[in-house]
């Protein structure tokens, strides 16, 4: 039945579909030309640098300055994006970016720039990518139906994939023509678009009586989530194997156009562009067959694909087989990446999405940088085809792992917030933030149908667990064998109601298979606070509240 859902969940949705929706098609006009800038912005920096100390590992810095924010300050960004309004998450992002681009284009203008502020200003500007990343994915989430998501997704690839191709070829005329200022001037203009079209969107505001998470707790409330999503677990695993064996790409391209055809700058832009051009000709390819086969079926031979792209480059030696390994191992990158990035989405709920997919990003990018720095210490001391041939090889092993981990399929299963219940009203008077909260569920369940009330229960505690419960367990009494005890433990009141706030109408219908096994179809449930010595005991809130003005 999965299988088929797999097959069919998604079919007929075209790939050009989600550029109808009006407010998908300009935040996705805009964010190309953002992406152009930031490609022309990397030129320029690299280029700075370059004629300022002209040491390799300066340069390489530039790119590192890049990078590492986002394997830094990725789940952050997550949190923030999942606690406030992700339009003016994503917002803030664009306008921080304008502002120290515009603050590099006059430093570098005006001679003030040296190659460590260039380095940091450049690190701010990663920052802010970091920031960026999680707000936008999700609220593409928000704004596409859930058929056409896949398809959004991969329309995003072919967004940075189209400024990746053509990108660095005009950067570098760009500076060649009106040197590196001028590379980052067009790239503070290129976030003006997307901010006008944020600050033109009215998002409507879901309103929450609640005080809003901290950010230490909603750090780990994110990774308990994904540790306690079998799905998400998977996706994590996949995406991170599949990143460390393809990271040999792109990073030993300049040696690949130096060593096996004899080129240089020129050649390096041109293969480049040629991985640019598979993964967005791929992409119309990829989609459909995606929707028809479903994501596993589609990840397993993009694998091979890329394995036998890589076995194309490291034992090519003329450009025929080596542009057809770059355009493969383009089609590969896009369609791989396209598939993890829309299983992590479609297996989060909506208080937790931009947090599991910050954890995905951050997994990815952490298991990218690690492999770069693999192969090319692999190609120093083996050489490149040894190098290329072995990260072709993980990735023909790939499958392997999508049989005991396979990516979850675009199902319609309901992440979005269950009709609330009504909300406790306890006798007791207490402060909301006095816990922690244990709370106690009695079921009463015919011995005939205890193994499988066990298994329905050990589902509903991985709901409990990663909706925020601390710990759970279930006990069955000793005495009483059809007697049934669930128990979990939550920090405070207040993440009592925030727990069953976060309830999904999955979720929801768990519970009420569960609820079904009681004899009485009623389960007794019982919520105890723990209490301090100094606790005001067995007063109403009126009694509290007169006791309070009369001390």
């Amino acid at each position: 039945m999965a299988a088929k859902q797999a097959r069919t969940g998604a079919r007929g949705v075209g790939m050009l579909e989600p550029l109808r929706v009006p407010r998908y098609r300009a935040l996705w006009l805009a964010m190309l030309v953002s992406n152009l800038g930031w490609l022309v912005q990397t030129v320029g920096a690299a280029w700075l640098m370059t004629a300022l100390v002209g040491t390799a590992d300066m340069v390489a810095l530039v790119q590192a300055a890049m990078q590492a924010p986002i394997l830094c300050f990725s789940i952050l960004a997550g949190v923030l994006a999942d606690l406030f309004d992700r339009r003016r998450v994503l917002l803030a992002a664009q306008l921080v970016m304008f502002a120290i681009s515009l603050l590099l284009a006059a430093a570098t203008a005006t001679g003030a720039v040296a190659p460590w502020s260039l380095l940091a200003l450049t690190f701010l500007l990663g920052s802010g990518v970091a920031l960026q990343g999680p707000a936008f994915q999700t609220l593409v989430r928000e704004i596409v139906p859930i058929r056409a998501l896949g398809a959004a997704v991969v329309l995003n690839g072919v967004s940075f994939n189209f400024a990746r191709a053509v990108g660095p070829a005009f950067g570098g005329a760009l500076v060649a023509w009106a040197g590196a200022q001028a590379a980052f001037l067009f790239n503070a203009l290129s976030y003006l678009p997307l901010v006008l079209a944020l600050l033109f969107w009215r998002r409507p505001r879901v309103a929450d009586d609640l005080p809003r998470e901290r950010i230490r707790g909603a750090v780990l409330g994110g990774i308990r989530y994904a540790a306690e999503t079998p799905a998400i677990r998977a996706v994590l695993l996949r995406s991170a194997s599949f990143a460390f064996a393809a990271a040999a790409a792109l990073p030993l391209l300049p040696l690949l156009a130096r060593d096996r055809l004899a080129g240089g700058p020129v050649e390096y832009g041109v293969l480049l562009a040629l991985f640019g051009a598979g993964a967005m000709a791929g992409a119309f390819v990829v989609h459909p067959l995606r929707e028809r086969r479903g994501p596993e079926t589609l990840t397993r031979a993009l694998a091979l694909i890329f394995a036998s792209g890589l076995a194309l480059l490291a034992f090519g030696s003329n450009w025929l087989p080596i542009a057809i390994g770059l355009i493969l191992s383009g089609t590969s990158w896009i369609g791989s990446f396209a598939s993890f990035n829309i299983a992590v989405q479609t297996s989060s709920a909506f208080w937790v999405q931009s947090r599991t997919f910050a954890l995905y990003q951050t997994v990815m990018f952490g298991a990218m940088a690690v492999g770069s720095w693999v192969w090319g210490v692999l190609a120093a001391r083996l050489d490149l085809a040894a190098a290329l041939a072995l990260a072709a090889l993980l990735l023909a092993l790939q499958p392997l792992l999508g049989r005991r981990w396979p990516l979850p399929a675009v199902s319609g299963r309901a992440l979005g917030p269950a009709r609330p219940l009504p909300e406790p009203s306890p006798t007791l008077a207490f402060e909301p933030d006095e816990g922690p909260v244990l709370v106690q569920i009695e079921y009463r369940v015919d011995a005939a149908r205890a193994r499988a009330f066990v298994a329905a229960m050990d589902e509903l505690g991985h709901i409990r667990k990663r909706n925020g419960a601390l710990r759970w367990r279930l006990f069955q009494d000793a005495d009483d064998p059809e007697h049934w005890i669930e128990t979990y433990v939550v920090a405070d009141w207040v993440e009592h109601l925030r727990m069953a706030r976060r309830t999904t109408e999955a979720d929801r219908e768990v519970e009420r298979r569960v609820a079904a096994f009681d004899e009485k179809g009623a389960p007794l449930v019982r919520r105890l606070i723990a209490r301090r010595r100094d606790a005001r005991f067995a007063l109403d809130p009126s009694e509290r509240t007169a006791g309070e003005g009369r001390s």
